[in-house]
């Protein structure tokens, strides 16, 4: 098992973001999903080694990620709003990743800079790139940075129709790999497509349920509803994964 939580809680003052927190994820592609604010992005970085939490138990890789350098090295932790000296172009942020992460995959990071089409902006200062271009920067490390754990916060911020397109079809070929990919993200139709299970954070914080596609097949969709398949009208189409997301955080 690659992430164990245990009733973890953290607390900004008196606000609970997270509370009572139970996880198990192993190999294989992860979403995190939840309205703005559930403590996605505050999970990733506890998860990360960045954020201590307040009360319960995180285990990556069976030990503590905090100032472990063990976790750290085979961790990567990178979105669109990931900090870098502002001075460094986008080349610079790259190669910085490149050194920083021992089973980086160059072929991995030149294809993608290809499909992005991202080499005429690479010259340019992070801080000047646009969105977009920052959200591909972040997408070319984290997927070529070979760390058994990828931890992708709003990845694909900013990005357009094809590049989104682009993303994931380069996502879903580490599916394969044995890698663990958590991914927050509120792109529910495109992420459903990829996904081999899905994390829900409620509005208290709490995991609401950590569902698989399968347990789609269970339900049908009849009208606005979710309703069992035992209980679906004729009209009713069978429920998709995304169906079934979607129904679980109206409720939660």
């Amino acid at each position: 098992m690659t992430i164990h939580t245990a009733g973890l809680t953290h607390r900004f003052g008196s606000a609970h973001v997270l509370n009572g927190v139970d996880l198990d994820l192993g190999p294989g592609i992860h979403g995190l999903l939840g309205r703005n604010g559930v403590g996605k992005s505050t999970l990733l970085r506890i998860l990360a080694g960045q954020l201590k939490p307040t009360d319960g138990t995180v285990e990556v890789f069976g030990q503590r990620p905090f100032d472990n350098a063990r976790v750290m090295d085979n961790t990567c932790l990178t979105g669109v709003d990931t900090a870098y000296p502002g001075w460094w172009s986008a080349a610079d942020v790259i190669k910085g990743a490149r050194l920083r992460f021992r089973g980086w995959n160059q072929t991995v990071a030149d294809t993608l800079i290809a499909d992005f089409a991202l080499d005429p902006a690479l010259g340019t200062r992070y801080e000047k790139l646009s969105r977009g271009q920052r959200a591909m920067v972040s997408i070319v490390i984290g997927l070529a940075s070979g760390t058994e754990l990828l931890l992708l916060d709003e990845p694909y911020v900013g990005l357009d129709t094809h590049n989104t397109d682009v993303f994931y079809r380069h996502l879903l070929a580490q599916a394969d790999t044995g890698r663990t990919i958590v991914m927050a993200t509120h792109h529910i139709d495109d992420a459903a497509k990829v996904l081999d299970s899905a994390v829900i954070l409620g509005r208290d914080g709490v995991v609401a349920k950590q569902c698989v596609p399968e347990d789609a097949d269970a339900f049908a969709v009849a009208g606005p509803e979710l309703v069992p398949l035992d209980d679906a009208p004729r009209h009713a189409r069978a429920a998709k994964f995304d169906d079934l997301i979607e129904h679980v955080l109206e409720v939660s």
